[in-house]
């Protein structure tokens, strides 16, 4: 019987981390002042949200380069239309612009499984601890490729830092991140690397 009830624990708390990785998010893109804010470095999932939001002027959203089998778009981004939502549902580089004015605008989606996630638990190169409070580590698996630069984002994807991970300071054998600065809330940290698939980590940052 307690055998039993350890299996459904270990399957409950299965399910529930497989929930938590592959749960959507919505990623907002401001349209204001002639150009996109983010305009580059937003990094999405497969099954993730783009939602442009009008701030103000006259624009569009218009895609120019998108990956082979994803949607194109082009919606109006005026006072009158205000919202745009473009679901992911393929992974690669999407490249857009606003058609008046010709500024542009960029995102990376990639795709995350839960499964992957537990399996790779013990190799993959881990950014902690989750949640943090003014310093966060990095810490790389043994059979995983180099990566080199390290960008943390906000909720809103706009990029914080963006730093060389080589260039970090070390403590006990690990790189450090002086994230002291950063008021609570919820955080997007992508690891990059040379010919290395970018993987991206949500963390939250803890607070009074």
């Amino acid at each position: 019987m307690a055998k039993k009830l350890l299996s459904l624990s270990v399957f409950s708390v299965f399910a529930a981390f497989l929930c938590l990785n592959t749960a959507a998010t919505t990623h907002i893109v401001q349209v204001a002042n002639s150009q996109f804010t983010p305009s580059s470095g937003l990094n999405v999932n497969v099954g993730d949200t783009v939602q442009f939001t009008w701030v103000s002027g006259n624009h569009t959203t218009t895609s120019v380069n998108v990956p082979v089998g994803a949607a194109t778009w082009n919606s109006p981004m005026t006072s009158l239309v205000t919202v745009f939502n473009y679901k992911v549902t393929v992974e690669g580089t999407y490249n857009y612009k606003c058609t008046p004015h010709n500024f542009v605008g960029s995102f990376t989606a990639s795709t995350v499984t839960g499964i992957q996630d537990i399996t790779e638990v013990d190799i993959a190169t881990t950014v902690y601890p989750n949640p943090f409070a003014n310093e966060l580590f990095i810490n790389k698996g043994n059979e995983e490729p180099e990566y080199t630069q390290i960008s943390i984002s906000d909720i809103l994807g706009k990029q914080i830092k963006n730093m060389d991970i080589q260039m970090l300071s070390e403590t006990s054998g690990r790189k450090r991140i002086d994230v002291a600065e950063l008021p609570k809330g919820i955080y997007f940290v992508t690891l990059k690397g040379n010919g290395t698939k970018a993987r991206t980590i949500k963390l939250v940052k803890e607070g009074a």
